[in-house]
Parts: structure tokens; C-alpha cells; sequence
């Protein structure tokens, strides 16, 4: 089949300000070529063995920064630094002294075996290529089949699991049934992750915001790349960060407060983005290839973005999990689940809008269709957003109408609100700086949901919808929605039944003074106010497409 889809190019503002309607349209077309796709919104095949490996790890690494910090004491919190900088669980690997140096090269992911301390057959991976004259090798451990618990877990790991790891002196069997004899292996010291929440959390380094223009809105509104490992990093010292605008003061928190915010930024901020430049890499990668060499490398890397939304649940993951699993939470506060009286169970409907578009990208790469790969990616960094906005209203929520206004609930919302505060403030300034100044950390108690909620309708008039979004559920009667929880567009906010107060206006936008050459009755007719309200039509997810 022919697919309708068009390759994706980023346009200047200007151009997609006048294309309003021309967006609309591509992107409606792009979603109804989705559902001709295999396993429309189902993980389309992610199960090979290195990508659950990593799925898990990912998860477990998640759910043990969670569990130290959760225990609110000293020694605990530095654990969860630790853990958080080095990594335990995920892309363990060790470093591995050669007898003899390589005649042949090795190439990265090689299935390879050795032995443990108690003869047990320990399999791995190589880490990364190996060209002869090397004189190391570095093997990555797969988990073993009796769980991610029972992994060689040393580097950030405050209870070190040695059992599978390999002997200290021994060989390693290649693939082809040759060995290769090393020694001097330092468990403590030549055990390493190749993977961590920090790595994670400043994987935007570099030439990347050049590279990859949906970075360009977060480094520039915060001053640096590097944003998410400052905030979580700040909030570890208890000190107040010093970027460019958005600042958070973390003085003004105890452990509580601060606790609560690392473990859901790590989520909200550093996976979040983590995943969308792995994809991206995967996209350039694909249009740097000949078609002969396409699909050998970048699927992998998709595949490995999809896993770490995903996460694994259970004894992996827990209830956290990863993205996939805060999409599933926070639809059944909203009403956006699959099933469920007024839809508050199942499977996130954000969730099979990700994966609907997961898995075009996938086919597209495999396909060799590299500009159907991004714009794919693009339309799955907006469903991936849905949680995040429902995170920021959720909260809102409960401090203002709740009145909920404890440090927990004060730094779970300023998680999610510095998650998406670029994107808001590249739509509207003055909604951006409402917003911040309601919710940000030693603020928290001033929030009013109303206003922050009218205030965040106004930028989803595109690619995200009030639908999407949904309105806050009664907990009592999930059929309906508590005191000024609607969705957007559900009622006329001046006749709630209850004799709620209608919603405030938002916060003034700022409009430039007329110049000579347009003052403001040009010739045409177009208006200041026509070049204000267009961006705001086209709302948070063009950030993606115009450069988020």
C-alpha cells in the first residue's frame, strides 16, 4: 500500500502560521494512515531479548531511586544519588584485561559466555566494537532468566550483587566457539553501567540542540542543555538553580519536597527527552545509510527508545514503571483510558496514539523511509506529552481545589510543570510566566487551577486535543467530574451547577507596538491581534514542529 503520509521538513514560523489549515490536514492524514498499520496502538514487536533487557533494567534502576528516596532519610537519599549517577541495573558491563590481543575484530552486541565465581554459565554482549591490537574488551551482562534481581549490579548498587558476575581470571567464548583467556578483573572497579538516570538526564549534550531542533526549546528557555540534570541535581543539594528563566528554589523544600521531585523528573524530564533523541538518532542515522545498510542499526536504537517508555511492570517496574505506565495513571484520573466506566481503566488512549505512531516509525525504517520515520517521531513526542499536561493540571488540582498543599504534592507538580513550561512559554509568554509563578517550588500553596487550566486549553488546538486531555474525574462516581474539572469545550464555565465561579481570562499575551511599515490597519487587514492568535491556534504541539 501506497501510504498518504508526507516526509516531514521543518518550516520557518511564518510558513506554518500561514499553513494553519495545511498542518491540521497533514496531520489528520498521517493518523488515518496509522490505522492501516499492523497492530494499530499495540507494541508491534519489541521483544527480542536485548530490548526486554534493557526495558527492565531501565525500570529496576527507576524503581530503586524511588524506593531510597522514599524512606526520607540521609543515608538513603545518597543512595539514590548514587544510583541515579552510576547507575545498577541498567547496561551493566565489565571491562576485561586480555591476555593476548585481538587478531580479529569483534562486533558490538556479539553474544559471548564465561563463568561465575561458582561455575555458573554467565551470558553477555559485547558492549562495544572490538578491532585487533585491542588489548581490552568490554561485555555487557544480560539479565539472567531468573530476573533482573540476580544481575552482576555493582557500580552505583549500595548492596553490590556479585553472584553474576564473571570470575575474576578466566576466558570468554566467542560466538565462532573460540576464547579468549583474560585476567585481573576488579568486580568493584571494572564493573560499570553503560547506562544511568545522570547519562539520561544530559544525553542532550554537545552539537545536539543544533542537530535536533525540538531540544532548541528547552536549552533555550532554560539556558542549557544540560537543564534536567541541573534541576535534579540541585534538588539532591538543596540549593536553588541558576538558569536562564524557570528557576526553581529548592531551599524553600525540605527532603520531602525535593525527594518527590527527583523521583518524578527523572521520569518527566530525563526519560522523556531521552527517548525522543534516541529516536531521533535513529531517523539520522536512517538518512545517512545506503539503502543496502538501513535497518541493520538505526531499528535497534528505535527499538531501545520504545523500550525505555515502556518499561517493564511487576516485579521490574512496579507500579512506576516508565512513561507508558504514568500514561496509564493519570488516564484514569482524567477519563482517558480504553475501558472502564467513563473510561478510568485499561490501557491510556495516549498510550495507543504512542504506539500507533512507534510503530509507522518502525515500518517506515525498516522501509528505508527515513522522513516518514520523523514525522512519525514527531506525532509520537505529542502523545507522549499527554500525561505530562495531565500531570501539570492533576496537581494543580489538588493544591488549589483539594487543598492538598503538602511538600510531596508541591514538588510532584513542579516536576511536571518544569517538564513543560518551554513548550508553553514558546506559545505564550505571559501564560508561560502565570503558570510558573502559581506552581513553581515555595509557590505551590498560590495555585489556582482555573486559571492555569483555561490558561493551558488555550495552546492544544492542534495535535493535542481537549479530547485528548480529558477533565478531571470524580473519585467517587468516575461517570462524572469534580468542582471545575471539566474538559475543556464540555460546559459553559459560567453555568456550573455548583455556581463555581466562571473562568478567569488568561494572562494578557504581550503584543509589539505598531511600527511604521505595519501599523495596525495594513493594507490587507491583518492585525496584531491575527498574528498573536494564530500561534495560539496552532498550540503546544507545533513547538514540535517548528522546533520544540
Amino acid at each position: 500500500m501506497t501510504s498518504s503520509r508526507q516526509p516531514f521538513s521543518s518550516p520557518s514560523l511564518l510558513a506554518v502560521i500561514g499553513t494553519a489549515a495545511l498542518v491540521l490536514s497533514s496531520t489528520a492524514n498521517a493518523a488515518n494512515t496509522n490505522t492501516n498499520r499492523s497492530l494499530q496502538g499495540q507494541p508491534y514487536d519489541y521483544t527480542s531479548e536485548h530490548v526486554v533487557a534493557r526495558a527492565s533494567a531501565i525500570s529496576k534502576d527507576f524503581q530503586s531511586i524511588g524506593g531510597f528516596l522514599a524512606q526520607q532519610n540521609g543515608a538513603d537519599r545518597q543512595n539514590a544519588r548514587a544510583m541515579y549517577q552510576l547507575g545498577a541495573y541498567c547496561q551493566s558491563f565489565a571491562t576485561l584485561q586480555l591476555n593476548t590481543v585481538l587478531t580479529e575484530a569483534i562486533i558490538q552486541g556479539a553474544t559471548v559466555t564465561g563463568t561465575s565465581e561458582s561455575g555458573a554459565t554467565i551470558s553477555g554482549i559485547l558492549h562495544s566494537d572490538a578491532f585487533p591490537g585491542d588489548a581490552t574488551i568490554e561485555v555487557m551482562y544480560l539479565i539472567p532468566s531468573d530476573g533482573i534481581t540476580k544481575i552482576c549490579s555493582v557500580s552505583g548498587n549500595p548492596t553490590p550483587q556479585y553472584d553474576q558476575c564473571f570470575v575474576t581470571t578466566g576466558e570468554i567464548t566467542l560466538p565462532d566457539g573460540s576464547t579468549l583467556g583474560y585476567t585481573g578483573y576488579d568486580l568493584d572497579n571494572d564493573t560499570a553501567n553503560g547506562l544511568s538516570m545522570q547519562s539520561m538526564s544530559s544525553s542532550i549534550s554537545g552539537a545536539a540542540t543544533q542537530g535536533y531542533p525540538r531540544i532548541g526549546t528547552f536549552a533555550a528557555y532554560y539556558g542549557t542543555n544540560k537543564y534536567a540534570d541541573q534541576f535534579i541535581q540541585a534538588a539532591f543539594d538543596k540549593v536553588d538553580t541558576s538558569l536562564l528563566t524557570g528557576n526553581a528554589e529548592f531551599s524553600k523544600f525540605t527532603q520531602f519536597g525535593t525527594n518527590k521531585f527527583i523521583e518524578v523528573a527523572t521520569l518527566t524530564m530525563s526519560s522523556w527527552m531521552h527517548i525522543i533523541i534516541r529516536m531521533q538518532d535513529a531517523v539520522e542515522l536512517c538518512k545517512s545509510l545506503r539503502y543496502s545498510q538501513k535497518k541493520v542499526s538505526e531499528v535497534p536504537i528505535w527499538d531501545n527508545a520504545v523500550a525505555t517508555y515502556h518499561g517493564m511492570g511487576g516485579a521490574a517496574g512496579g507500579t512506576m514503571g516508565q512513561l507508558y505506565h504514568l500514561a496509564n495513571q493519570y488516564c484514569a484520573k482524567f477519563g482517558t483510558c480504553q475501558d472502564g466506566p467513563g473510561g478510568t481503566q485499561g490501557m491510556a488512549k495516549a498510550n495507543e496514539k504512542a504506539y500507533t505512531h512507534f510503530n509507522a516509525g518502525k515500518q517506515d525504517l525498516l522501509d528505508g523511509k527515513c522522513d516518514l520515520a520523523e514525522s512519525s517521531l514527531h506525532q509520537a513526542a505529542v502523545a507522549m506529552l499527554i500525561p505530562l499536561v495531565q500531570g501539570l493540571l492533576y496537581h494543580a488540582y489538588e493544591l488549589d481545589l483539594f487543598k492538598e498543599q503538602r511538600e510531596v504534592v508541591q514538588g510532584e507538580a513542579a516536576a511536571f510543570l518544569h517538564s513543560v513550561l518551554p513548550l508553553v512559554h514558546f506559545c505564550s509568554q505571559g501564560n508561560a510566566a502565570m503558570i510558573y509563578n502559581q506552581i513553581k517550588v515555595g509557590n505551590g500553596k498560590l495555585a489556582n487551577f482555573e486559571a492555569i487550566k483555561f490558561s493551558i486549553e488555550g495552546q492544544y488546538d492542534v495535535c493535542i486535543t481537549c479530547e485528548d486531555i480529558g477533565g478531571v474525574r470524580d473519585v467517587s462516581d468516575p461517570t462524572t467530574y469534580q468542582k471545575h474539572g471539566f474538559p475543556c469545550g464540555a460546559f459553559n464555565p459560567g453555568d456550573n451547577a455548583d455556581g463555581g465561579d466562571s473562568i478567569p481570562d488568561p494572562a494578557p499575551i504581550p503584543v509589539p507596538p505598531p511600527t511604521s511599515e505595519y501599523d495596525d490597519t495594513t493594507k490587507d487587514g491583518v492585525t496584531h491581534a491575527l498574528a498573536i492568535g494564530l500561534p495560539l491556534l496552532l498550540g503546544l504541539a507545533v513547538a514540535f514542529v517548528v522546533g520544540l
